[in-house]
């Protein structure tokens, strides 16, 4: 597979040379061509085929890297990995901000319920009896592992960025799905106590109903309530 992917790939010319490279790698990812999970050739490989400097090739896995686009895992069984993590540079730039304390924990707060609360009418509308056993399944994961207490987040985002993904705005989804990142990077691991875990799933049950129904108004209102609970979640880390 790795072979056939370098033959979509030519020698760039006299210029930015990683940036050509980088141009073409894109397009493959763009055009799927190269799916999530693929890896691409090694530098050694691309260095040879282009016949430019494994140096060349490095600074634009570097820069696909950057973009979310891949990821770099070492080791022999490691390489370059294509992903869809195209949330990230938005992301970076957030929690650079968070961090050097020019953006507060309000203004996250904020930021994620007018994203969710919106972006819940739209799912609701679009949302098929499929799509919402789908949620119910996602959901029920917050039971199943009611005493693996450090799975919460994992499975309370999952839920959100399904329901976002069902609005059917791509834009909306990487803001969506930055400021989750952001969560996950700037609390502290979960220490919630299983009552919690509980309420999350009945909060998200309640949600549910009301896509059922296609009530947009209390999608609205259950979905302001849910977030509201991340206030909960004390301890910000802004290092």
């Amino acid at each position: 597979m790795e072979k056939a992917i370098a033959k979509f790939l030519t020698p760039p010319k006299k210029g930015r040379l990683n940036d050509q490279i980088l141009s073409q790698i894109k397009h493959l990812i763009f055009s799927k061509y190269l799916e999530v999970g693929k890896r691409l050739p090694s530098e050694r490989e691309l260095s040879s085929q282009l016949k430019v400097s494994r140096v060349v090739i490095r600074e634009a896995f570097r820069s696909l890297e950057q973009s979310g686009m891949v990821e770099i895992k070492p080791g022999a069984m490691g390489g370059a990995f294509v992903t869809d993590n195209f949330y990230f540079p938005l992301f970076s730039s957030v929690y650079d901000l968070f961090r050097n304390q020019r953006l507060k924990p309000s203004h996250f707060y904020e930021a994620r319920r007018a994203v969710e609360c919106f972006t819940i009418k739209l799912a609701a509308q679009k949302a098929t009896r499929k799509d919402i056993q789908r949620l119910r399944t996602i959901n029920r994961r917050l039971i199943e592992d009611i005493h693996q207490k450090e799975r919460l987040r994992e499975h309370n985002t999952a839920f959100h960025t399904a329901i976002v993904d069902l609005s059917g705005n791509p834009l909306l989804k990487l803001i969506a799905q930055s400021l989750f990142e952001l969560l996950n990077q700037l609390l502290p691991e979960s220490t919630q106590t299983s009552k919690y875990f509980i309420d999350t799933y009945d909060r998200h049950e309640a949600i549910l109903e009301a896509m059922e129904k296609k009530d947009l108004e209390q999608c609205e209102r259950r979905m302001a309530i849910d977030t509201e609970y991340t206030k909960k979640l004390r301890g910000i880390r802004l290092t």
